[in-house]
């Protein structure tokens, strides 16, 4: 029994210290052309520019949002105006 688990330790170790030593083998050549660095830079700066103004946008969206908000808030509710509006055809003689 113990020496299945010195056996069972000892493949582990040995696994891992292969998986290491793979894991610092040399990087591939990068075979990225610069062109298509300098493409993904520009989209990726034409992107950022419109979250930017999409950003702008909301801002200016919710501002006037508050803005009705406030307006309809400050309005005069229907049941006043249905007496104000009685007020006026009983004193214009109808």
């Amino acid at each position: 029994m113990k020496t299945r688990d010195l056996r069972s330790v000892l493949v582990l170790a040995g696994l891992s210290v292969t998986l290491f030593a793979a894991g610092c083998s040399e990087n591939p050549p990068c075979n990225t052309d610069p062109s298509q660095l300098d493409s993904a830079r520009t989209t990726l700066n034409d992107a950022e520019n419109k979250v930017e103004t999409a950003k702008a946008d909301l801002a200016e969206a919710r501002q006037k949002q508050t803005d009705l908000q406030k307006k309809i808030a400050a309005l005069p509710e229907p049941d006043d105006l249905e007496s104000r509006l009685e007020e006026l055809k009983k004193g214009s003689g109808r």
